[in-house]
C-alpha cells in the first residue's frame, strides 16, 4: 500500500541533518575568508610571493562566502517549514536502527503524548507504552517491511499517553536497504488519528444502533440472530423470538405530540430490558415495534414467562418528564426449531402470533402456530383479490330503509358496500379492515362515493321524494386532506342537492376534537349536507365533545338495541336505560337519533316509547340492490 504522500520514485535514505549542512558551510566558509584576506594582502602590498593560482582560488571563494549564507538562510526557511507543517498535520518523526534497536524521535511526537522528555532509547520502551491488545499487529507490520514484502510500512495503534489514556497513531515509514537488501534504517512520521477513530466508532455505533433508544437496530438484529440460530442449533437448545408491538402508540403519538411519543419509546425500551434474562437481548424493529431474542430456553414456558413479565412491566403506569403515561403492548412469540430454521422465518411468524393477539383485543401474548399461517394465506389472498375488486366489477352498494318510528315513512337510506367474489359474499367487516389496513380504503371510499351520489342524481330525476342517501366514511379518508372539496364538487358535478346527502363517521374522529377531520366535517356542515355519528357508544367519544360536533344525528349500535327484546336477555332492563339515556341526551342538544339492528316489533315498541325518531333493520328491510330498493320503496315521480 502507498502512503498518502507517496510518489512513485524509489525511497531516499534520510537527509543529512540541519546541523550537519550547518557545520560543512562554515566550515568552507571560513576557509575561503581566511583565503580571501591572505589574496588580498597580498595584491595590496605588491611583493606578494604567493602565487597567482592562490589569488585566484581566495578569491572564488570569497564569492562562495555569500553563496553559502544564502544556502544556510534557505536550509534555516526549510527545517522551519518542516516543523510548521508537522504541527499543522499534527505529525511527529521517527527514526529507528533495526540493528542497534536505537529509537529516536522528534519533540512533536513526544507533544502529541504529552511527554516532556525523550526517554525513549530503544524499542522496548517503546513496545511498553503500546496497547497490550495492538503490539502484535504492530510488531507484525514492522517485520513484514523489514522483509521487504510490503513496499512502505504503515499500521494504525493505540499508545499510552503520558496521562494514562491511549492515543490512536497512524505510523508510516520507509527502509533504507544496503546492497544485499538488508534495511540498515527505518524513518517516517507518526499521525494523531485520535479523533478520526472516534468519529468512526460513533458511526459505527450509529449504524447499529437506534438513536432514540440506544437499543440495537433491526440491522444489528440481522447480523446476530443467525449465529445466536447456528449455535442453538450446535448446542441442541430452543430459542425464542418475541415480537413486541405497543398497543393504540399512533393515538398517543397524534394526541399528545412525537416529542411524548418518543418519551413514551424509551420509557419502554429501558422497561423491555429491565424484564429480559441476561442471556437475553432487545432489538428495536422500528416504530413502536421491538424484538426480543431468547436463546438457551428450555421450552415454551421460559419464553411466555418473559413474555408476561415484559406486559407487566409495560402496563405500569410510566411517569416521565413530569408526564404519567399509559401503555400497553402485545406480543407474538416463535421458537426455533419447531416455528422456523432461519432467522426471516421466525420473525415471519412471531408477526403473525402478535396480529393474532392482536386480534383477541391486545395487551396479551400469543404463540405462532401453523392455522396462523393458514389465516395469513387467506389474508394475503383476500387483499390480493380486493385489489381487482373495483376493475372485476365486483363492488356493490346495497341499501337498507331509515324509517320514521312515528309513522312508519322511509325518509333516509343507507348505502352499504358489499363484495361478491368467485360467486360468494364477502363480509364487510372481513374486508373493511383489510382495505384500511393496506391503504385500499381510499380507492374504495372514493368508488361508493361516486356510485352513491350518482345514484341519488338517479333516483331525483325519477321519483318523487326521493330519500336522504347516508355514505360511511373512514377515519382514514380525512388524512390525505380535500376530503371535503372532493364530496362537494361530486354534487356540483351530478347536480345533486346537498341536503340529500347524509355523511356517516365514527366516534374515532373524536380522538382529536379539533383535528382536520373535524374542521372538514364543518366545511361539509356549512354547504347543508347532514351529518351523523355512527356506532355511538362503541368507541372513544366524549360528551363534552358533541356540543361542539356539527352532526345532526346520532346512531345507536345495534349491540344496545338487541337487549331490548326483553327474555332473550339478561338485563334488559339496563339495555333500555342505556338507550333511553341516549336518546335523551341527543335531544337536548337538539340532535335525532337513529336505531340499528331492529330486527322485532317488540324493539319498535320499546322505542317508540322512548321516543326515537328513526330506525332500521330486518324488521322492515335488509339492504336492498339500487333496482329492487326503488321498485319497493319509491314512487315514481
Amino acid at each position: 500500500m502507498k502512503f498518502p504522500d507517496d510518489q512513485d520514485e524509489p525511497a531516499a535514505a534520510p537527509a543529512p541533518t540541519f546541523g550537519r549542512h550547518c557545520r560543512l558551510l562554515l566550515l568552507l566558509t571560513s576557509t575561503s575568508l581566511a583565503l580571501t584576506l591572505a589574496g588580498a594582502l597580498a595584491f595590496i602590498s605588491k611583493d606578494s610571493d604567493l602565487p597567482p593560482y592562490m589569488l585566484l582560488t581566495g578569491a572564488g571563494l570569497g564569492l562562495a562566502l555569500v553563496s553559502c549564507t544564502w544556502e544556510i538562510a534557505r536550509l534555516r526557511r526549510i527545517t522551519r517549514a518542516h516543523a510548521l507543517a508537522m504541527v499543522g498535520t499534527n505529525d511527529g518523526m521517527w527514526e529507528w536502527d533495526p540493528i542497534s534497536k536505537e529509537l529516536k524521535v522528534g519533540k512533536r511526537l513526544l507533544n502529541i503524548l504529552g511527554y516532556a522528555d525523550n526517554f525513549l532509547g530503544n524499542t522496548g520502551q517503546w513496545i511498553e507504552l503500546v496497547h497490550p491488545d495492538d503490539r502484535a499487529g504492530y510488531n507484525e507490520a514492522v517485520a513484514t517491511h523489514l522483509k521487504g514484502l510490503t513496499p512502505h510500512f504503515y499500521h494504525e495503534y493505540r499508545v499510552r499517553a503520558e496521562d494514562g489514556a491511549y492515543r490512536w497513531l497512524a505510523a508510516r515509514g520507509v527502509a533504507q536497504r544496503n546492497g544485499r537488501g538488508v534495511a540498515r534504517l527505518m524513518a517516517g512520521s507518526i499521525t494523531d488519528i485520535t479523533e478520526r477513530r472516534a468519529d468512526e466508532a460513533r458511526i459505527r455505533y450509529l449504524a447499529h444502533h437506534d438513536a432514540l433508544t440506544g437499543l440495537p437496530n433491526r440491522g444489528q438484529l440481522m447480523e446476530q440472530a443467525p449465529r445466536l440460530i447456528a449455535r442453538a442449533a450446535g448446542r441442541g437448545d430452543m430459542l425464542g423470538v418475541l415480537f413486541v408491538d405497543l398497543d393504540r402508540f399512533k393515538t398517543i403519538n397524534d394526541a399528545m405530540g412525537h416529542s411524548v411519543g418518543d418519551i413514551l419509546l424509551k420509557g419502554v425500551a429501558r422497561r423491555i430490558s429491565e424484564a429480559l434474562r441476561p442471556l437475553d437481548q432487545v432489538y428495536r424493529q422500528g416504530g413502536d415495534e421491538f424484538i426480543a431474542v431468547l436463546p438457551e430456553i428450555r421450552g415454551a414456558s421460559d419464553a411466555g414467562h418473559v413474555a408476561e413479565r415484559i406486559l407487566e412491566a409495560i402496563t405500569r403506569p410510566m411517569r416521565e418528564a413530569g408526564l404519567e403515561l399509559h401503555t400497553t403492548a402485545t406480543i407474538g412469540i416463535a421458537l426455533f426449531p419447531a416455528d422456523g430454521g432461519d432467522t426471516e422465518t421466525l420473525l415471519r411468524n412471531a408477526d403473525t402470533a402478535m396480529y393474532a393477539a392482536k386480534a383477541r383485543g391486545g395487551a396479551n401474548c400469543h404463540f405462532f402456530s401453523e392455522q396462523m399461517n393458514e389465516r395469513l394465506q387467506r389474508r394475503v389472498s383476500l387483499e390480493a383479490a380486493l385489489r381487482n375488486a373495483i376493475a372485476a366489477g365486483e363492488l356493490e352498494l346495497h341499501y337498507q330503509p331509515q324509517v320514521s318510528v312515528s309513522d312508519g315513512r322511509v325518509v333516509g337510506v343507507e348505502a352499504l358496500l358489499r363484495w361478491h367474489h368467485d360467486g360468494c359474499f364477502i363480509p364487510p367487516d372481513h374486508f373493511i379492515p383489510v382495505a384500511e389496513e393496506t391503504g385500499m380504503i381510499h380507492a374504495i371510499g372514493d368508488w361508493v362515493l361516486d356510485t352513491a351520489i350518482a345514484q341519488a342524481a338517479c333516483w331525483h330525476a325519477e321519483y318523487a321524494l326521493p330519500p336522504r342517501i347516508a355514505i360511511n366514511l373512514s377515519p382514514r379518508q380525512f388524512w390525505h386532506g380535500g376530503l371535503a372539496q372532493g364530496i362537494l364538487q361530486r354534487l356540483h358535478n351530478h347536480k345533486v342537492p346537498p341536503e340529500s346527502i347524509e355523511l356517516e363517521v365514527t366516534e374515532s374522529v373524536l380522538i382529536q376534537p379539533e383535528g382536520p377531520a373535524i374542521g372538514e366535517l364543518r366545511a361539509l356542515r356549512q354547504h347543508g349536507l347532514h351529518l351523523a355519528l355512527d356506532d355511538f357508544g362503541t368507541g372513544y367519544s366524549s360528551l363534552s365533545y358533541l356540543r361542539n360536533l356539527p352532526v345532526n344525528r346520532l346512531k345507536i349500535d345495534k349491540s344496545f338495541i338487541f337487549p331490548l327484546a326483553g327474555s332473550h336477555t339478561e338485563n334488559p332492563e339496563d339495555a333500555a336505560a342505556i338507550v333511553r339515556a341516549i336518546i335523551a341526551m341527543a335531544h337536548s342538544l337538539s340532535l335525532s337519533v337513529v336505531a340499528e339492528g331492529v330486527e322485532t316489533t317488540e324493539h319498535l315498541h320499546a322505542l317508540r316509547h322512548m321516543g326515537c325518531d328513526l330506525y332500521q333493520g330486518y324488521l322492515l328491510s335488509p339492504a336492498l340492490p339500487a333496482r329492487q330498493f326503488a321498485e319497493t320503496f319509491l314512487r315514481p315521480a
